[in-house]
C-alpha cells in the first residue's frame, strides 16, 4: 500500500468516525509505539 493510500484510508476513517485530528494523531502514535515495543522491546528514539 502506498503512503498516499494509507493517508487517505486514515482520513476516511477519521471522517467516518467523526474523530478530530489531534485525537487521531494520538491514537496512531500509540499504535505505532506499541508495534515498535512489541517488535524491538523498546520505543526509545535514542
Amino acid at each position: 500500500m502506498s503512503n498516499i493510500n494509507l493517508i487517505d484510508s486514515f482520513q476516511e476513517f477519521k471522517d467516518f468516525k467523526n474523530i478530530d485530528r489531534p485525537t487521531m494523531m494520538s491514537v496512531l502514535e500509540d499504535v505505532f509505539r506499541s508495534m515498535i515495543r512489541k517488535k524491538y522491546g523498546t520505543d526509545d528514539t535514542c
